[in-house]
Protein backbone atom coordinates (compact mmCIF):
# COMPACT_ATOMS: atom_id res chain seq x y z
CA UNK A 1 0.00 0.00 0.00
CA UNK A 2 2.83 2.38 0.90
CA UNK A 3 4.58 1.62 -2.43
CA UNK A 4 1.34 2.19 -4.35
CA UNK A 5 0.83 5.51 -2.58
CA UNK A 6 4.36 6.63 -3.45
CA UNK A 7 3.89 5.67 -7.11
CA UNK A 8 0.60 7.56 -7.25
CA UNK A 9 2.24 10.60 -5.68
CA UNK A 10 5.00 10.53 -8.30
CA UNK A 11 2.55 10.26 -11.17
CA UNK A 12 0.50 13.21 -9.98
CA UNK A 13 3.46 15.59 -10.13
CA UNK A 14 3.28 18.40 -12.68
CA UNK A 15 3.83 16.73 -16.09
CA UNK A 16 6.79 17.69 -18.23
CA UNK A 17 5.78 20.06 -20.99
CA UNK A 18 6.23 18.59 -24.50
CA UNK A 19 9.11 20.13 -26.46
CA UNK A 20 8.09 23.13 -28.56
CA UNK A 21 4.51 22.79 -27.27
CA UNK A 22 3.91 19.75 -29.47
CA UNK A 23 0.53 18.01 -29.41
CA UNK A 24 1.50 14.84 -27.55
CA UNK A 25 -1.92 13.77 -26.34
CA UNK A 26 -3.78 10.45 -26.25
CA UNK A 27 -6.87 11.41 -28.23
CA UNK A 28 -6.62 9.35 -31.42
CA UNK A 29 -6.06 12.46 -33.54
CA UNK A 30 -3.22 13.17 -35.96
CA UNK A 31 -1.37 16.47 -35.52
CA UNK A 32 1.05 18.01 -37.99
CA UNK A 33 3.17 21.15 -38.16
CA UNK A 34 5.46 22.38 -40.92
CA UNK A 35 8.15 25.02 -41.39
CA UNK A 36 10.83 26.10 -43.84
CA UNK A 37 13.99 28.18 -43.45
CA UNK A 38 15.95 29.77 -46.29
CA UNK A 39 19.65 28.85 -46.08
CA UNK A 40 20.80 30.40 -49.36
CA UNK A 41 24.34 31.67 -48.70
CA UNK A 42 25.75 35.00 -49.80
CA UNK A 43 28.33 34.67 -52.57
CA UNK A 44 31.25 36.94 -51.66
CA UNK A 45 33.97 36.12 -54.18
CA UNK A 46 33.62 35.12 -57.82
CA UNK A 47 35.93 34.45 -60.75
CA UNK A 48 36.12 35.26 -64.46
CA UNK A 49 35.36 32.16 -66.49
CA UNK A 50 37.43 33.01 -69.54
CA UNK A 51 37.15 29.62 -71.24
CA UNK A 52 33.49 29.08 -70.40
CA UNK A 53 33.97 25.64 -68.83
CA UNK A 54 32.30 26.67 -65.53
CA UNK A 55 35.39 25.55 -63.59
CA UNK A 56 38.02 27.75 -61.95
CA UNK A 57 41.30 27.59 -63.86
CA UNK A 58 43.17 30.16 -61.81
CA UNK A 59 45.74 30.21 -59.03
CA UNK A 60 44.48 30.47 -55.48
CA UNK A 61 47.38 32.60 -54.29
CA UNK A 62 47.29 35.03 -57.23
CA UNK A 63 43.94 36.80 -57.72
CA UNK A 64 45.05 38.54 -60.93
CA UNK A 65 46.92 35.68 -62.56
CA UNK A 66 46.29 35.24 -66.27
CA UNK A 67 49.38 33.24 -67.21
CA UNK A 68 48.99 29.98 -69.09
CA UNK A 69 49.24 27.80 -65.98
CA UNK A 70 46.56 29.78 -64.14
CA UNK A 71 44.58 31.77 -66.64
CA UNK A 72 41.51 32.94 -64.76
CA UNK A 73 41.46 35.77 -62.18
CA UNK A 74 39.13 36.01 -59.20
CA UNK A 75 37.73 38.87 -57.14
CA UNK A 76 39.69 38.94 -53.89
CA UNK A 77 37.09 40.92 -51.94
CA UNK A 78 38.75 40.58 -48.54
CA UNK A 79 42.30 40.96 -49.85
CA UNK A 80 43.66 37.76 -48.28
CA UNK A 81 44.98 36.38 -51.59
CA UNK A 82 42.80 33.31 -51.20
CA UNK A 83 39.79 32.46 -53.37
CA UNK A 84 36.97 32.25 -50.80
CA UNK A 85 34.58 30.53 -53.17
CA UNK A 86 31.40 28.61 -52.48
CA UNK A 87 32.13 25.40 -54.35
CA UNK A 88 29.19 23.57 -55.84
CA UNK A 89 28.76 19.87 -55.13
CA UNK A 90 28.39 17.15 -57.73
CA UNK A 91 29.84 16.76 -61.22
CA UNK A 92 33.37 18.09 -61.74
CA UNK A 93 35.35 20.45 -59.60
CA UNK A 94 36.28 23.16 -58.90
CA UNK A 95 32.92 24.72 -59.86
CA UNK A 96 32.46 27.93 -57.82
CA UNK A 97 29.03 29.49 -57.49
CA UNK A 98 28.64 32.84 -59.26
CA UNK A 99 24.92 33.56 -58.83
CA UNK A 100 21.75 32.18 -57.24
CA UNK A 101 19.10 30.73 -59.52
CA UNK A 102 16.63 29.73 -56.80
CA UNK A 103 16.72 29.46 -52.99
CA UNK A 104 18.25 26.65 -50.94
CA UNK A 105 16.22 25.71 -47.89
CA UNK A 106 15.63 23.38 -44.98
CA UNK A 107 12.05 22.14 -44.53
CA UNK A 108 10.52 20.16 -41.67
CA UNK A 109 7.25 18.34 -41.01
CA UNK A 110 6.55 17.15 -37.46
CA UNK A 111 3.82 14.53 -36.95
CA UNK A 112 2.25 13.23 -33.72
CA UNK A 113 -0.43 10.65 -32.93
CA UNK A 114 -1.36 9.41 -29.45
CA UNK A 115 1.90 10.67 -27.96
CA UNK A 116 4.14 9.10 -30.61
CA UNK A 117 5.91 11.55 -32.90
CA UNK A 118 8.59 12.04 -35.54
CA UNK A 119 10.24 14.94 -37.37
CA UNK A 120 11.04 14.59 -41.07
CA UNK A 121 13.51 17.19 -42.37
CA UNK A 122 14.63 17.82 -45.93
CA UNK A 123 17.85 19.68 -46.78
CA UNK A 124 18.92 21.07 -50.16
CA UNK A 125 22.39 19.53 -49.98
CA UNK A 126 24.47 16.85 -51.65
CA UNK A 127 24.60 15.03 -48.32
CA UNK A 128 24.87 15.86 -44.65
CA UNK A 129 27.54 13.79 -42.93
CA UNK A 130 26.77 11.83 -39.77
CA UNK A 131 28.54 14.17 -37.40
CA UNK A 132 26.48 17.14 -38.63
CA UNK A 133 23.23 15.18 -38.32
CA UNK A 134 24.43 14.24 -34.84
CA UNK A 135 24.92 17.94 -34.04
CA UNK A 136 21.32 18.64 -35.06
CA UNK A 137 20.05 15.72 -33.01
CA UNK A 138 22.01 17.06 -30.02
CA UNK A 139 20.29 20.43 -30.36
CA UNK A 140 16.76 19.05 -30.38
CA UNK A 141 17.58 16.61 -27.59
CA UNK A 142 18.63 19.54 -25.40
CA UNK A 143 15.06 20.83 -25.85
CA UNK A 144 13.54 17.54 -24.70
CA UNK A 145 12.92 16.16 -28.22
CA UNK A 146 13.84 12.47 -28.63
CA UNK A 147 16.96 12.54 -30.83
CA UNK A 148 16.02 9.21 -32.40
CA UNK A 149 12.81 10.72 -33.74
CA UNK A 150 14.62 13.21 -35.99
CA UNK A 151 15.34 12.09 -39.56
CA UNK A 152 17.38 14.49 -41.68
CA UNK A 153 17.21 13.68 -45.39
CA UNK A 154 19.48 15.28 -48.01
CA UNK A 155 18.05 15.85 -51.48
CA UNK A 156 21.49 15.31 -53.10
CA UNK A 157 21.16 18.54 -55.08
CA UNK A 158 24.12 18.90 -57.45
CA UNK A 159 23.78 22.68 -57.63
CA UNK A 160 23.94 23.27 -53.91
CA UNK A 161 27.07 24.08 -51.89
CA UNK A 162 29.54 21.32 -51.08
CA UNK A 163 28.70 19.97 -47.63
CA UNK A 164 30.93 16.89 -47.90
CA UNK A 165 34.31 18.34 -48.85
CA UNK A 166 35.35 16.49 -52.01
CA UNK A 167 34.48 19.20 -54.56
CA UNK A 168 37.10 21.75 -53.53
CA UNK A 169 39.72 23.83 -55.32
CA UNK A 170 41.99 20.84 -55.91
CA UNK A 171 42.60 17.26 -54.81
CA UNK A 172 44.04 18.32 -51.45
CA UNK A 173 41.63 21.14 -50.55
CA UNK A 174 38.24 20.66 -48.93
CA UNK A 175 35.30 22.26 -50.67
CA UNK A 176 33.04 22.24 -47.61
CA UNK A 177 32.14 25.69 -46.36
CA UNK A 178 31.87 25.48 -42.54
CA UNK A 179 29.59 28.51 -42.27
CA UNK A 180 27.11 27.03 -44.73
CA UNK A 181 27.09 23.62 -43.07
CA UNK A 182 26.65 25.17 -39.63
CA UNK A 183 23.76 27.25 -40.98
CA UNK A 184 22.08 24.02 -42.08
CA UNK A 185 22.46 22.49 -38.61
CA UNK A 186 20.97 25.63 -37.04
CA UNK A 187 18.14 25.65 -39.59
CA UNK A 188 17.26 22.02 -38.82
CA UNK A 189 16.88 22.97 -35.16
CA UNK A 190 14.87 26.08 -36.06
CA UNK A 191 12.49 24.31 -38.45
CA UNK A 192 11.78 21.41 -36.09
CA UNK A 193 11.06 23.86 -33.26
CA UNK A 194 8.82 25.99 -35.46
CA UNK A 195 6.96 23.02 -36.95
CA UNK A 196 6.47 21.47 -33.50
CA UNK A 197 5.06 24.70 -32.12
CA UNK A 198 2.52 25.06 -34.96
CA UNK A 199 0.95 21.60 -34.91
CA UNK A 200 -2.75 21.38 -35.69
CA UNK A 201 -5.22 18.56 -36.11
CA UNK A 202 -5.19 17.22 -39.66
CA UNK A 203 -6.72 14.61 -41.96
CA UNK A 204 -4.18 12.65 -44.06
CA UNK A 205 -4.37 11.52 -47.68
CA UNK A 206 -1.82 9.23 -49.33
CA UNK A 207 -1.05 8.53 -52.96
CA UNK A 208 1.55 6.84 -55.17
CA UNK A 209 2.33 7.87 -58.76
CA UNK A 210 4.32 5.50 -60.95
CA UNK A 211 4.70 7.39 -64.28
CA UNK A 212 3.14 4.53 -66.20
CA UNK A 213 1.88 6.72 -69.05
CA UNK A 214 3.41 5.90 -72.47
CA UNK A 215 5.24 9.23 -72.73
CA UNK A 216 7.33 8.39 -69.64
CA UNK A 217 8.62 5.10 -71.05
CA UNK A 218 10.83 4.22 -74.00
CA UNK A 219 9.71 1.71 -76.62
CA UNK A 220 11.43 -1.27 -74.90
CA UNK A 221 9.30 -0.52 -71.83
CA UNK A 222 6.03 -0.23 -73.75
CA UNK A 223 5.98 3.54 -74.25
CA UNK A 224 6.40 6.25 -76.88
CA UNK A 225 9.28 8.19 -75.32
CA UNK A 226 11.98 8.71 -77.97
CA UNK A 227 14.67 7.67 -75.48
CA UNK A 228 14.76 3.85 -75.27
CA UNK A 229 16.53 3.87 -71.89
CA UNK A 230 13.82 5.89 -70.12
CA UNK A 231 11.56 3.96 -67.78
CA UNK A 232 9.05 5.72 -65.51
CA UNK A 233 10.61 9.05 -66.48
CA UNK A 234 14.07 8.06 -65.23
CA UNK A 235 17.23 7.42 -67.21
CA UNK A 236 19.36 4.71 -65.56
CA UNK A 237 22.98 4.97 -66.69
CA UNK A 238 24.26 1.74 -65.14
CA UNK A 239 23.42 -1.78 -66.27
CA UNK A 240 21.05 -3.34 -65.54
CA UNK A 241 18.38 -0.69 -66.08
CA UNK A 242 16.31 -0.89 -62.90
CA UNK A 243 14.57 2.38 -62.22
CA UNK A 244 12.79 3.84 -59.21
CA UNK A 245 10.04 5.88 -60.82
CA UNK A 246 7.48 5.80 -58.01
CA UNK A 247 6.50 9.01 -56.21
CA UNK A 248 4.99 8.87 -52.72
CA UNK A 249 2.82 11.74 -51.52
CA UNK A 250 1.32 12.45 -48.11
CA UNK A 251 -1.03 15.42 -47.81
CA UNK A 252 -2.31 16.88 -44.53
CA UNK A 253 -5.34 19.15 -44.42
CA UNK A 254 -6.52 21.02 -41.35
CA UNK A 255 -10.03 20.87 -39.93
CA UNK A 256 -10.79 24.02 -41.96
CA UNK A 257 -9.94 22.15 -45.18
CA UNK A 258 -6.79 24.12 -45.82
CA UNK A 259 -3.53 22.36 -46.63
CA UNK A 260 -1.05 22.35 -43.75
CA UNK A 261 1.74 20.25 -45.25
CA UNK A 262 2.61 17.94 -48.12
CA UNK A 263 5.41 15.37 -48.15
CA UNK A 264 6.73 14.17 -51.52
CA UNK A 265 9.33 11.42 -51.82
CA UNK A 266 10.92 10.50 -55.13
CA UNK A 267 14.10 8.96 -56.49
CA UNK A 268 16.45 10.41 -59.06
CA UNK A 269 19.48 12.66 -58.77
CA UNK A 270 18.63 16.38 -58.49
CA UNK A 271 21.17 17.09 -61.22
CA UNK A 272 18.75 17.85 -64.01
CA UNK A 273 20.15 21.34 -64.60
CA UNK A 274 23.39 19.63 -65.74
CA UNK A 275 26.83 21.04 -64.93
CA UNK A 276 27.29 23.80 -67.51
CA UNK A 277 26.39 26.63 -65.14
CA UNK A 278 27.50 28.24 -61.86
CA UNK A 279 24.09 29.01 -60.33
CA UNK A 280 23.04 27.74 -56.92
CA UNK A 281 19.80 25.82 -57.13
CA UNK A 282 17.67 23.23 -55.34
CA UNK A 283 17.08 21.65 -58.77
CA UNK A 284 13.75 19.90 -59.40
CA UNK A 285 12.85 19.39 -55.68
CA UNK A 286 12.56 23.17 -55.47
CA UNK A 287 10.15 23.22 -58.40
CA UNK A 288 8.06 20.45 -56.82
CA UNK A 289 7.81 22.38 -53.56
CA UNK A 290 6.99 25.70 -55.22
CA UNK A 291 4.31 24.19 -57.48
CA UNK A 292 2.47 22.38 -54.68
CA UNK A 293 2.87 25.26 -52.21
CA UNK A 294 1.36 27.64 -54.78
CA UNK A 295 -1.48 25.45 -56.02
CA UNK A 296 -2.45 23.57 -52.84
CA UNK A 297 -1.10 25.81 -50.08
CA UNK A 298 0.81 24.81 -46.97
CA UNK A 299 4.46 23.80 -46.79
CA UNK A 300 5.83 21.04 -49.03
CA UNK A 301 8.68 18.81 -47.89
CA UNK A 302 10.72 16.90 -50.48
CA UNK A 303 12.53 13.71 -49.45
CA UNK A 304 14.94 11.78 -51.66
CA UNK A 305 14.47 8.05 -52.21
CA UNK A 306 16.65 5.41 -53.90
CA UNK A 307 19.18 7.42 -55.91
CA UNK A 308 21.78 4.81 -56.78
CA UNK A 309 22.30 2.61 -59.73
CA UNK A 310 22.26 5.33 -61.28
CA UNK A 311 18.91 7.11 -61.17
CA UNK A 312 18.60 10.40 -63.02
CA UNK A 313 16.25 12.15 -65.42
CA UNK A 314 19.31 13.92 -66.84
CA UNK A 315 20.16 12.58 -70.26
CA UNK A 316 16.59 11.44 -70.77
CA UNK A 317 13.59 12.96 -72.54
CA UNK A 318 10.37 14.29 -71.01
CA UNK A 319 7.09 15.57 -72.46
CA UNK A 320 7.07 19.36 -72.57
CA UNK A 321 4.76 21.50 -70.43
CA UNK A 322 4.41 25.28 -70.49
CA UNK A 323 4.65 27.66 -67.55
CA UNK A 324 1.01 26.97 -66.68
CA UNK A 325 1.73 23.24 -66.54
CA UNK A 326 -0.21 22.46 -69.73
CA UNK A 327 1.12 19.81 -72.10
CA UNK A 328 2.52 21.23 -75.35
CA UNK A 329 1.47 19.12 -78.33
CA UNK A 330 2.57 18.97 -81.96
CA UNK A 331 0.09 19.51 -84.80
CA UNK A 332 -0.63 15.78 -84.96
CA UNK A 333 -1.45 15.67 -81.24
CA UNK A 334 1.76 13.92 -80.23
CA UNK A 335 3.84 15.30 -77.35
CA UNK A 336 6.51 17.91 -77.82
CA UNK A 337 9.71 16.60 -76.21
CA UNK A 338 12.43 18.19 -74.12
CA UNK A 339 15.83 16.53 -73.96
CA UNK A 340 18.95 16.85 -71.77
CA UNK A 341 19.45 19.41 -69.00
CA UNK A 342 19.31 23.11 -68.24
CA UNK A 343 16.94 25.03 -66.02
CA UNK A 344 14.06 24.68 -68.46
CA UNK A 345 14.44 20.91 -68.09
CA UNK A 346 14.44 21.37 -64.29
CA UNK A 347 11.20 23.35 -64.50
CA UNK A 348 9.48 20.84 -66.74
CA UNK A 349 10.53 17.70 -64.85
CA UNK A 350 9.70 19.27 -61.47
CA UNK A 351 6.28 20.39 -62.74
CA UNK A 352 5.48 16.93 -64.14
CA UNK A 353 6.46 15.32 -60.84
CA UNK A 354 4.39 17.79 -58.80
CA UNK A 355 1.35 17.21 -61.00
CA UNK A 356 1.70 13.43 -60.77
CA UNK A 357 2.05 13.75 -57.02
CA UNK A 358 -1.13 15.79 -56.70
CA UNK A 359 -3.14 13.52 -59.00
CA UNK A 360 -2.16 10.40 -57.04
CA UNK A 361 -3.77 11.40 -53.73
CA UNK A 362 -6.62 8.99 -53.04
CA UNK A 363 -6.25 7.06 -49.76
CA UNK A 364 -7.83 9.06 -46.94
CA UNK A 365 -8.09 6.29 -44.35
CA UNK A 366 -7.62 7.24 -40.69
CA UNK A 367 -4.18 6.53 -39.32
CA UNK A 368 -3.90 4.13 -36.40
CA UNK A 369 -0.37 4.81 -35.22
CA UNK A 370 3.08 6.33 -35.59
CA UNK A 371 6.03 4.13 -34.74
CA UNK A 372 9.79 4.84 -35.00
CA UNK A 373 12.59 2.27 -34.76
CA UNK A 374 16.27 2.24 -35.69
CA UNK A 375 19.21 -0.15 -36.06
CA UNK A 376 22.76 1.16 -35.71
CA UNK A 377 25.87 -0.14 -37.48
CA UNK A 378 29.42 0.87 -38.34
CA UNK A 379 30.40 1.22 -42.01
CA UNK A 380 34.04 0.27 -42.69
CA UNK A 381 35.95 2.75 -44.86
CA UNK A 382 37.80 0.39 -47.19
CA UNK A 383 37.47 2.32 -50.46
CA UNK A 384 40.52 4.15 -51.82
CA UNK A 385 38.69 7.42 -52.54
CA UNK A 386 37.10 7.69 -49.09
CA UNK A 387 40.32 6.66 -47.32
CA UNK A 388 42.20 9.39 -49.19
CA UNK A 389 39.48 11.92 -48.39
CA UNK A 390 39.76 11.14 -44.68
CA UNK A 391 43.55 11.12 -44.70
CA UNK A 392 43.72 14.46 -46.52
CA UNK A 393 41.12 15.97 -44.15
CA UNK A 394 38.85 16.82 -47.07
CA UNK A 395 35.66 15.60 -45.44
CA UNK A 396 33.54 17.72 -43.12
CA UNK A 397 34.17 15.13 -40.39
CA UNK A 398 36.76 15.57 -37.60
CA UNK A 399 39.05 12.60 -36.95
CA UNK A 400 37.40 11.87 -33.60
CA UNK A 401 34.21 10.79 -35.39
CA UNK A 402 36.03 7.94 -37.15
CA UNK A 403 35.84 4.72 -35.12
CA UNK A 404 39.24 3.05 -35.02
CA UNK A 405 38.74 0.27 -32.51
CA UNK A 406 37.81 -3.44 -32.49
CA UNK A 407 34.16 -2.33 -32.71
CA UNK A 408 34.87 -1.43 -36.34
CA UNK A 409 34.63 -4.55 -38.56
CA UNK A 410 38.04 -5.27 -40.04
CA UNK A 411 39.94 -2.57 -38.17
CA UNK A 412 43.34 -3.88 -37.10
CA UNK A 413 42.95 -7.09 -39.11
CA UNK A 414 42.15 -5.91 -42.64
CA UNK A 415 44.79 -3.49 -43.98
CA UNK A 416 42.23 -1.99 -46.36
CA UNK A 417 40.05 -0.71 -43.52
CA UNK A 418 40.90 2.86 -42.46
CA UNK A 419 38.25 2.89 -39.73
CA UNK A 420 34.46 3.04 -39.53
CA UNK A 421 31.85 5.75 -39.70
CA UNK A 422 28.70 5.47 -37.54
CA UNK A 423 25.40 5.02 -39.34
CA UNK A 424 21.88 3.72 -38.79
CA UNK A 425 18.70 2.81 -40.62
CA UNK A 426 15.27 3.86 -39.40
CA UNK A 427 11.86 2.32 -39.97
CA UNK A 428 9.11 4.91 -39.59
CA UNK A 429 5.49 3.78 -39.68
CA UNK A 430 3.02 6.55 -40.48
CA UNK A 431 -0.40 4.94 -40.60
CA UNK A 432 -0.43 2.86 -43.80
CA UNK A 433 2.94 4.28 -44.90
CA UNK A 434 6.32 2.85 -43.90
CA UNK A 435 9.59 4.61 -44.66
CA UNK A 436 12.91 2.78 -44.50
CA UNK A 437 15.94 5.06 -44.31
CA UNK A 438 19.52 4.49 -45.46
CA UNK A 439 22.69 6.60 -45.04
CA UNK A 440 23.60 6.79 -48.73
CA UNK A 441 22.55 6.44 -52.36
CA UNK A 442 20.59 3.19 -52.39
CA UNK A 443 20.38 1.01 -55.48
CA UNK A 444 16.63 0.59 -56.19
CA UNK A 445 16.97 -3.18 -56.61
CA UNK A 446 18.06 -3.43 -52.98
CA UNK A 447 14.72 -1.96 -51.99
CA UNK A 448 12.28 -3.18 -54.65
CA UNK A 449 14.06 -6.29 -55.86
CA UNK A 450 15.35 -7.59 -59.19
CA UNK A 451 12.98 -7.88 -62.19
CA UNK A 452 12.02 -11.41 -63.14
CA UNK A 453 13.80 -11.30 -66.50
CA UNK A 454 15.69 -14.24 -67.99
CA UNK A 455 18.72 -12.06 -68.76
CA UNK A 456 19.12 -11.29 -65.07
CA UNK A 457 20.14 -14.87 -64.46
CA UNK A 458 21.83 -15.76 -67.76
CA UNK A 459 24.57 -13.44 -69.05
CA UNK A 460 24.43 -15.06 -72.49
CA UNK A 461 20.96 -13.52 -72.97
CA UNK A 462 22.00 -9.96 -72.19
CA UNK A 463 23.20 -8.83 -75.63
CA UNK A 464 20.38 -6.73 -77.05
CA UNK A 465 18.27 -6.95 -73.88
CA UNK A 466 16.43 -3.76 -72.89
CA UNK A 467 18.01 -3.71 -69.42
CA UNK A 468 21.58 -4.48 -70.54
CA UNK A 469 22.35 -1.73 -73.03
CA UNK A 470 26.07 -1.55 -72.16
CA UNK A 471 26.73 -5.27 -71.99
CA UNK A 472 29.88 -6.72 -73.53
CA UNK A 473 29.02 -9.80 -75.58
CA UNK A 474 32.55 -11.14 -75.16
CA UNK A 475 31.92 -11.36 -71.41
CA UNK A 476 28.87 -13.60 -71.64
CA UNK A 477 30.77 -16.72 -70.58
CA UNK A 478 33.05 -15.12 -68.01
CA UNK A 479 32.55 -16.25 -64.40
CA UNK A 480 31.88 -12.93 -62.66
CA UNK A 481 32.47 -14.22 -59.14
CA UNK A 482 35.66 -16.07 -60.02
CA UNK A 483 37.21 -13.54 -62.38
CA UNK A 484 35.45 -10.20 -62.70
CA UNK A 485 34.48 -9.27 -59.15
CA UNK A 486 38.09 -8.93 -58.09
CA UNK A 487 39.17 -8.33 -61.67
CA UNK A 488 42.85 -7.95 -62.38
CA UNK A 489 44.36 -9.07 -65.67
CA UNK A 490 41.04 -9.46 -67.45
CA UNK A 491 39.83 -6.04 -66.36
CA UNK A 492 42.96 -4.27 -67.61
CA UNK A 493 43.09 -5.93 -70.99
CA UNK A 494 44.29 -3.45 -73.60
CA UNK A 495 41.43 -1.22 -74.69
CA UNK A 496 41.73 -0.81 -78.46
CA UNK A 497 38.90 1.62 -79.11
CA UNK A 498 38.86 3.53 -75.83
CA UNK A 499 35.34 2.57 -74.80
CA UNK A 500 36.27 0.12 -72.04
CA UNK A 501 34.90 -2.85 -73.98
CA UNK A 502 36.63 -6.03 -75.06
CA UNK A 503 39.76 -5.86 -77.18
CA UNK A 504 40.93 -8.66 -79.47
CA UNK A 505 38.36 -10.98 -77.88
CA UNK A 506 39.58 -10.40 -74.33
CA UNK A 507 36.76 -9.55 -71.94
CA UNK A 508 36.87 -6.25 -70.06
CA UNK A 509 35.15 -7.04 -66.78
CA UNK A 510 34.56 -3.40 -65.89
CA UNK A 511 31.64 -3.52 -68.33
CA UNK A 512 30.24 -6.74 -66.84
CA UNK A 513 27.94 -7.53 -63.95
CA UNK A 514 27.10 -10.43 -61.70
CA UNK A 515 25.38 -13.42 -63.25
CA UNK A 516 22.91 -14.23 -61.99
CA UNK A 517 22.34 -10.63 -61.02
CA UNK A 518 21.27 -10.51 -57.37
CA UNK A 519 21.49 -8.18 -54.38
CA UNK A 520 22.65 -10.57 -51.65
CA UNK A 521 23.81 -14.14 -51.18
CA UNK A 522 23.17 -14.35 -47.45
CA UNK A 523 20.36 -12.04 -46.30
CA UNK A 524 16.61 -11.76 -46.91
CA UNK A 525 15.76 -9.43 -49.78
CA UNK A 526 14.41 -7.10 -50.97
CA UNK A 527 14.03 -4.46 -48.25
CA UNK A 528 10.39 -3.81 -49.14
CA UNK A 529 9.54 -7.35 -48.03
CA UNK A 530 11.03 -6.61 -44.60
CA UNK A 531 8.73 -3.64 -43.96
CA UNK A 532 5.11 -3.52 -42.76
CA UNK A 533 2.43 -1.31 -44.22
CA UNK A 534 0.51 -0.74 -47.43
CA UNK A 535 2.86 1.87 -48.89
CA UNK A 536 6.55 1.11 -48.38
CA UNK A 537 9.21 3.53 -49.60
CA UNK A 538 12.94 4.21 -49.18
CA UNK A 539 14.50 7.35 -47.74
CA UNK A 540 18.01 7.92 -49.03
CA UNK A 541 20.91 9.88 -47.51
CA UNK A 542 19.31 10.14 -44.07
CA UNK A 543 21.20 11.17 -40.90
CA UNK A 544 24.52 10.29 -42.61
CA UNK A 545 26.11 10.03 -46.05
CA UNK A 546 28.63 7.42 -47.13
CA UNK A 547 28.23 7.27 -50.91
CA UNK A 548 26.58 4.59 -53.00
CA UNK A 549 25.01 1.47 -51.50
CA UNK A 550 25.86 -1.19 -54.08
CA UNK A 551 24.63 -4.81 -53.95
CA UNK A 552 27.60 -6.78 -52.62
CA UNK A 553 27.48 -9.53 -55.29
CA UNK A 554 27.82 -6.89 -58.02
CA UNK A 555 30.48 -4.76 -56.30
CA UNK A 556 33.59 -4.70 -58.48
CA UNK A 557 36.41 -4.50 -55.91
CA UNK A 558 39.08 -3.88 -58.53
CA UNK A 559 37.94 -0.43 -59.69
CA UNK A 560 38.84 2.74 -57.79
CA UNK A 561 39.50 6.40 -58.55
CA UNK A 562 42.97 5.58 -59.90
CA UNK A 563 41.72 3.12 -62.55
CA UNK A 564 39.31 2.79 -65.45
CA UNK A 565 35.76 2.71 -64.04
CA UNK A 566 33.51 2.06 -67.07
CA UNK A 567 30.16 0.77 -65.79
CA UNK A 568 31.26 0.61 -62.16
CA UNK A 569 31.58 4.28 -61.25
CA UNK A 570 29.45 3.79 -58.14
CA UNK A 571 32.01 1.48 -56.51
CA UNK A 572 34.60 4.26 -56.56
CA UNK A 573 32.22 6.45 -54.58
CA UNK A 574 31.09 4.01 -51.89
CA UNK A 575 32.54 3.74 -48.42
CA UNK A 576 32.62 -0.03 -48.45
CA UNK A 577 32.07 -3.24 -50.38
CA UNK A 578 30.03 -4.41 -47.37
CA UNK A 579 27.74 -1.35 -47.31
CA UNK A 580 24.81 -3.11 -48.98
CA UNK A 581 25.02 -6.11 -46.65
CA UNK A 582 25.14 -3.86 -43.58
CA UNK A 583 22.00 -2.04 -44.69
CA UNK A 584 20.20 -5.30 -45.43
CA UNK A 585 21.30 -6.63 -42.05
CA UNK A 586 19.84 -3.58 -40.31
CA UNK A 587 16.43 -4.03 -41.92
CA UNK A 588 16.54 -7.76 -41.20
CA UNK A 589 17.19 -6.95 -37.53
CA UNK A 590 14.33 -4.46 -37.43
CA UNK A 591 11.99 -6.95 -39.10
CA UNK A 592 12.82 -9.56 -36.47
Amino acid sequence: MLLLTLVQACTTDTPVEPPYGMKLVQDGKLYVGAARVDVTPTILETFTDLDGDNEFDGCDADPEATAAQCEEPYDDVDGDRHFDALFMAGFGSPRPALTVHDPLSVSAVVLALDGEYVALVGVDAIGLLENRARDARDLVEADGFDRDRLLVNSSHAHSSVDTVGIWGLDEVSSGADPDFVESIVAAIHETVAAAGSEMVEVSPTVGVADFSEPEFNGAPFGGINPDPSVEAGVNDIRDPLITAGQVLTLAFDGTDGKRVATVVSSSGHPETSDSDHNELSADYPGVVRDWIDTTDGGTTLFLSGALGGMQSALGGTVPYVDEAGERVLADDGSPEWLHEGGFEFVRVWGTLMAQASQASLSDDQTWERIRVRKAEYLVPVDNVSFKLAFQLNLLDTPDEYVVQSPDCPGWGTNPDVFGCVPAASWVVELGPVTLGSVPGELFPELFWGVPDDAAMADASLRTGDKRWVQTDADCATVDWDAVCKDAEEVAVAEDCDGDGAACDGVCSCIRSHAAPYRVSDTLPTPIIDLLPGTYRFPLGITNAYCGYIVPEPDFNTWVDVTKEQADHYEETNSCSVSFGELVLGAFTELAE
